[in-house]
């Protein structure tokens, strides 16, 4: 190819990209005119784009209502807002052009009539407060505060409340704290004195405090107390501590400390808090925080058995290897029953209980904590184990308590097995009922073939275990089969309550005599 065949070929490019980049729809000329303040032009550009590029009409319409409120024709932008309205209701550009109406509509200091001149509720007025908070916060503000302090809507002011809080301004940040000072709106308060604890502010800080000193509504204390957790302050909650009386504002202001992981401070104070239920808040504070080497300490030296059962049970809420080994090793010199199951019900908590469970079954004397103990390898799901203590355990009682416990797990399997070899009917019914209690299928078919050859007792633990399976299937096989006119009756009285088109179709055929 000669060099001024391709010296043409560029040249043809050149010219084509060119006037591919000069080929602005209406749409583009609209938003270069809107930059260049020609507002006219945009218009009339938009009013196009409207009529030809059917996939941006929504947004052409806005600015062009944009463009004719800058050009000064305000009734012609509020009749395309409505053509907006009526074409596209759906669409983001309906809210933003009803901003539009706020922002350029006659200054208007009272917010009922602003929002019955422009047909507006008071949700979307505050959603255009909201926007022109962000464009022109000098001259949104006192719509905003006369909204805050003039709507008769909660919610009203509770939004207008919330955007001054947002703002750096002083007069916004005074408004705050007026309304946190002022008792007549307790709600509205409480809102306010949040909005103070999270500004952060050295003047927001000192006015909570005083606040917390002079205020006699317990309500605004707690407010005060939630105020300082939100900006993460644990000095003046301490110093509030220290003197104050009422256990339950003291229990507060120690959990919101251990939400701030200020544990060393509460350690100090914990030897002085005198009441019961106040200590065992510091013991939560410290599970908060994960502090359990001073919960650990608490156990050292405190005799009291709820206060011991708080610091087992929030050691536990750590869930780490240590402390599971931890709670193992101060078993067997625990004080008592309730402390020995508060460590079992604590291990479980940690999915760790099962070593000492076994060897609780193994040792222990206390009946209680045996049964505990084999209800914990039920939970567990240590069957294989149940299955071996079964098979060891002398007494019909705690073999009971281990078919309790293979029911807990699940394992229909196990309690299978034991069926095969178990001799005793009280048991074997127990087992029945075990079985029963898992829907399971093939399980169901199992019991029903033991029905024929089983004792009394383990025919109506069968009757018994169908009922609770709902299987409708498995109780009519029965029932056709039996000969006794009470089990018989019984199944009849299961049928008839069962919600079951099987079973409605059987007894509407014995009434029939079809069966």
């Amino acid at each position: 190819m000669s060099i001024t065949k391709v010296l043409k070929q560029f040249t043809l490019v050149s010219l084509l990209l060119a006037a591919t980049a000069m080929a602005q729809t209406p749409y583009d000329d609209g938003q270069k005119a809107l930059r260049e303040q020609r507002w006219t032009d945009a218009a009339e550009q938009f009013n196009e784009a409207i009529k030809v590029d059917k996939a941006n009409a929504d947004a052409a319409m806005y600015w062009r209502a944009h463009a004719l409120y800058k050009a000064g024709r305000r009734s012609e932008a509020e009749r395309q807002i409505g053509k907006l309205e009526r074409k596209y209701p759906d669409s983001r550009w309906v809210k933003e052009a009803r901003v539009l109406q706020i922002e350029h509509e006659s200054s208007a200091p009272v917010v009922a009539d602003a929002a019955s001149d422009t047909g507006l509720d008071a949700e979307l007025r505050m959603f255009a407060l909201a926007q022109l908070m962000q464009r022109d916060p000098d001259r949104a503000l006192p719509l905003v505060i006369d909204a805050l302090e003039n709507a008769d809507s909660k919610s009203t002011r509770s939004d207008a409340l919330f955007m001054l809080g947002m703002s750096d301004s002083e007069v916004a940040q005074q408004a705050v704290a007026d309304i946190a000072s002022d008792s007549s709106d307790p709600e509205l308060q409480a809102d306010a004195i949040n909005i103070l604890g999270v500004s952060g502010s050295q003047i927001s800080l000192g006015l909570l405090k005083s606040l917390y000193t002079d205020s006699a509504s317990k309500n605004v204390k707690k407010a005060v107390i939630h105020a300082y957790l939100s900006n993460d302050e644990a000095a003046p909650l301490l110093e509030i501590l220290k003197t104050e009386k009422d256990p339950g504002l003291q229990r507060d202001i120690i959990h919101m400390l251990g939400a701030m992981d200020a544990t060393s401070e509460l350690d100090d104070l914990y030897p002085t808090l005198t009441d019961s239920e106040t200590r065992i808040a510091a013991i939560e504070a410290f599970s908060m925080a994960g502090d359990t080497a001073r919960l650990r300490r608490i156990l050292e030296t405190e005799t009291d058995p709820e206060l011991r059962k708080a610091c087992i049970y929030g050691i536990a809420m750590d869930g780490g290897a240590e402390s599971t080994e931890f709670l193992k090793s101060i078993y067997a010199n625990a004080s008592g029953t309730e402390e020995k199951t508060a460590i079992l019900e604590a291990l479980v908590m940690m999915d760790d209980a099962e070593e000492l469970a076994l060897n609780v079954v193994r040792t222990e004397t206390d009946p209680e904590l045996r049964q505990l103990a084999i209800e914990v390898l039920g939970v567990m799901g240590a069957t294989a184990e149940l299955g071996e203590l079964y098979g060891s355990l002398g007494d019909n009682e705690t073999r009971m308590t281990v078919l309790h416990a293979m029911a807990i797990s699940g394992d229909t399997s196990a309690l299978i097995e034991i069926l095969e070899t178990e001799k005793n009917a009280e048991l074997r019914a127990e087992a029945i009922r075990a079985i029963g209690i898992n829907d399971d299928d093939s399980a169901a078919d199992y019991m029903v073939s033991l029905y024929p050859n089983g004792s009394r007792d383990e025919k109506i633990a069968v009757i018994e275990s169908m009922m609770i399976m709902d299987n409708t299937k498995g109780l009519i096989a029965l029932l056709k089969q039996e000969t006794d006119p009470e089990l018989k009756r019984n199944m009849l009285e299961m049928l008839s309550v069962m919600d079951s088109e099987e079973a409605t179709e059987f007894l509407f055929e014995l009434l029939e005599n079809k069966g």
